[in-house]
């Protein structure tokens, strides 16, 4: 044992250390960030392990925006009508497969018991409930540091927002 260990102090990191540098533990965690992030394939993406994926998700996001963009379309609009023309494509595809005798996988059924209902009610009903005692606290003026900081957020984004688009944002924050 070293003696700045012994006197509670923390040894600084050498960079001759034995261990890995995949072994850095950020913020003193007793996971590192791979293992933060849920260590699957996910995070193999999210941390550019799998470089490829990575940059295909990175340009399917860019050709998603700029379809959005330069469509002038509202993105409610452009989802519906790519959810049309998948359904339109299963259906032709369905009658395609019963015209030629061949059988589809079937599709599994998709229920909700009603326990998992009620408990995801409960949740919300507790998330909203705390969210309107919070803006009824902002409003009343029972916190006015609160309220100072909300005005500020809200006439922040109203300046940012008259300079970009939702969508440009979005990407931005991406």
């Amino acid at each position: 044992m070293d003696n700045s260990e012994r006197d509670g102090e923390a040894a600084a990191p050498s960079s001759s250390s034995a261990s890995p540098p995949s072994s850095f533990k950020l913020f003193n965690r007793k996971g590192s960030v791979h293992q933060f992030m849920g260590g699957g394939k996910i995070a193999d993406i999210l941390l550019w392990k799998r470089r490829r994926v990575s940059f295909g998700v990175i340009v399917v996001a860019t050709v998603a925006w700029l379809i959005f963009e330069r469509s002038g379309l509202p993105s409610l609009s452009i989802c519906s009508d790519v959810l049309l023309l998948l359904i339109v494509v299963l259906f032709v595809r369905a009658n395609f497969a019963a015209y030629r005798d061949k059988q589809l996988q079937t599709l599994p059924e998709l229920v909700l018991s009603e326990e998992m209902v009620n408990n995801a009610a409960a949740s919300f009903r507790v998330k909203i409930n705390n969210m309107l005692y919070l803006a009824h606290d902002i409003t009343v003026g029972k916190d006015f540091r609160l309220f100072f900081q909300v005005v500020i957020c809200l006439w922040l984004l109203s300046a940012i927002g008259s300079y970009f688009s939702f969508f440009s944002l979005a990407y931005i924050g991406e």
